[in-house]
């Protein structure tokens, strides 16, 4: 829920199960995508930031390059009784799928592991080795790899008695990971 919150994207609420070869993860009404973000950034003093022909020092630029955006929309704003350049930086949201792929990965590798080993030629280490990874924002494939498995919306039954993979599709606007392992 925190890193899910920490990425902007807002939720209904957070269920998790699993058993001794599965573990899956529920999010129910998952925000299609993040908010557009508008930040005010405070930069170096204005009378470091200009000479005094008002033109820009290095530091303005520096500055202005960091966060993208032209010397030309720099503002200069009195913060504690001295001038200072501000930026206004405006991100557009990703979606939910964008996000889902570099967060999901994150999310598994920082499940607490009193135990753990390692399979294969992989420098991976989890509870047990990974065989699947169902990964499904809504009917969308959120496609990431993790231990050299691929997710996607297929996975597998009982070892031994369901043999083919299973297809998943969701309508709704929910996250879905389903990691057997």
């Amino acid at each position: 829920e925190e890193k899910l919150r920490a990425a902007r994207l807002t939720f209904d609420k957070v269920e998790t199960l699993g058993t001794c070869r599965r573990l899956t993860l529920f999010v129910a009404n998952l925000s299609a995508k993040q908010p557009d973000l508008s930040e005010e950034i405070k930069g170096p003093p204005a009378k470091i930031a200009f000479d005094a022909q008002g033109n820009p020092t290095p530091a303005a630029l520096g500055f202005a390059k960091n966060h993208g955006i032209i010397t030309q929309n720099l503002v200069i704003k009195a913060f504690n009784n001295c001038d200072y350049v501000f930026a206004n930086n405006q991100r557009k949201g990703q979606t939910a799928e964008k996000v889902l792929k570099t967060l999901l990965p994150e999310i598994i590798s920082a499940i607490y592991q009193p135990v753990s080993m390692r399979w294969g030629a992989i420098d991976f280490k989890f509870i047990r080795p990974i065989h699947s990874l169902l990964a499904l924002c809504g009917s969308k494939i959120v496609r990431f790899k993790l231990a050299g498995i691929t997710a996607s919306n297929k996975t597998f039954g009982h070892r031994y008695s369901s043999l083919k993979p299973t297809t998943y599709s969701l309508q709704l606007a929910d996250l879905v990971l389903y990691k057997k392992i």
